[in-house]
């Protein structure tokens, strides 16, 4: 099972931090490949984008716990699921941890694909490797720091980018 994880300290109170990145109207502006979300009843979520030249529509569900300062997401099929964590860092900042997880199907998948890559080939319509599902967590870590300090804005990783 894959498992992706990456952390960044943010100059902002956890209650601010937690409240922007629980807003399902705001997944567009820090995750790097969405261009629209929308909650859906039930505690479900909307996701529309592009990766690496393909249009997505998705659905799957999203969970926000304000008490734990945490946000959980998946796909309704559970070939994935994440979560994004929101700690006091104890200076008056955020500490913030992302996570994906990825079943076992989707994993072999991946991983072939990885391979693949490796060896100059790419199946088609391949998903992202491991390195830009890491790249992406970055980026959507980056986007939240930037929109919230005040000091840039979203993040797009190369590899959220139409490959030629």
């Amino acid at each position: 099972m894959p498992e992706f994880q990456h952390r960044q300290r943010i100059s902002a109170p956890p209650d601010q931090v937690y409240a922007f990145v629980a807003d399902v109207a705001n997944l567009p502006k820090y995750v790097p490949t969405a261009k629209a979300a929308e909650a859906l009843p039930d505690g479900k979520v909307r996701v529309q984008g592009e990766a690496q030249g393909h249009r997505y529509d998705s659905d799957g569900y999203f969970r926000a716990d304000e008490a734990a300062r945490r946000i959980e997401w998946g796909s309704d099929e559970r070939d994935y699921a994440g979560y994004l964590d929101v700690a006091n860092a104890g200076d008056g900042g955020s500490d913030l941890t992302v996570h994906l997880t990825f079943a076992e199907g989707m994993g072999e998948r991946v991983e072939a694909e990885q391979e693949a890559k490796g060896q100059g080939t790419s199946p088609p319509d391949s998903g992202p490797s491991g390195p830009q599902i890491q790249e992406g967590l970055e980026a959507s870590l980056q986007s939240i720091q930037n929109l919230i300090e005040g000091d840039g804005g979203k993040v797009e990783p190369a590899s959220a980018q139409p490959t030629s």
